[in-house]
C-alpha cells in the first residue's frame, strides 16, 4: 500500500505541474491508501476515487481508478484525451485496427481524444491506475456502431 499512495503522489506531481503552479492551497493534502474513498463508476466493475477536481465537470482533474479482474470496455472513444499511469494489474488496451497492448505497473497511456478503442482489465486480478485529462470525462459506445458495420 505504501508503494501505491508513493507511485499516486508520485504520478500526480508530475502530470499536473501545471495545475499545481497555479494552485494557491494554503495546505498539505495526505491521504495513505486506507482513507482513499472509493466510490462506484459510470460502468459496472470500475470504481473511481477523486484527487482533485471534477470529472463530470470537465477539467482539469485527477482520480484514481479500478477495474475489476477481467472488466474489458467495449469499443468505444472519449472527447478528451485521457492520461494514465498503471499501479496495479495487466491493464489491456487496443486501438481499433491495431494489437493489443497490455501493460502492467509503471507504464504510462495516453488515449488519444476521438480514438476508437477496447480497454480493460485483464483476468487474475484488479487494475489501479492513475488518470488525469484536461476536459469533461465521457466514454462514447461505439460497439453498436461497429457490429452493425459488419452486417
Amino acid at each position: 500500500m505504501k508503494t501505491i499512495a508513493f507511485t499516486v503522489l508520485a504520478v500526480a506531481t508530475l502530470l499536473s505541474a501545471n495545475a499545481a503552479a497555479k494552485d494557491k492551497a494554503k495546505e498539505d493534502v495526505v491521504w495513505p491508501a486506507e482513507a482513499v474513498k472509493w466510490e462506484p463508476g459510470p460502468v459496472p466493475g470500475t470504481k473511481f476515487a477523486k484527487l482533485w477536481g471534477d470529472m463530470a465537470k470537465g477539467g482539469p482533474y485527477g482520480v484514481l481508478v479500478k477495474f475489476d479482474a477481467g472488466q474489458i470496455n467495449a469499443l468505444h472513444h472519449h472527447t478528451h484525451a485521457l492520461k494514465i499511469v498503471i499501479m496495479s494489474g495487466t491493464f489491456v488496451h487496443k486501438t481499433d485496427g491495431a494489437p493489443e497492448t497490455k501493460l502492467g505497473p509503471g507504464s504510462y497511456l495516453m488515449q488519444a481524444a476521438g480514438k476508437k478503442h477496447v480497454s480493460g482489465c485483464e483476468q487474475g486480478a484488479e487494475c489501479t491506475f492513475f488518470m488525469t485529462s484536461d476536459g469533461k470525462f465521457d466514454l462514447i459506445d461505439d460497439s453498436k456502431a461497429a457490429a452493425s458495420d459488419k452486417k
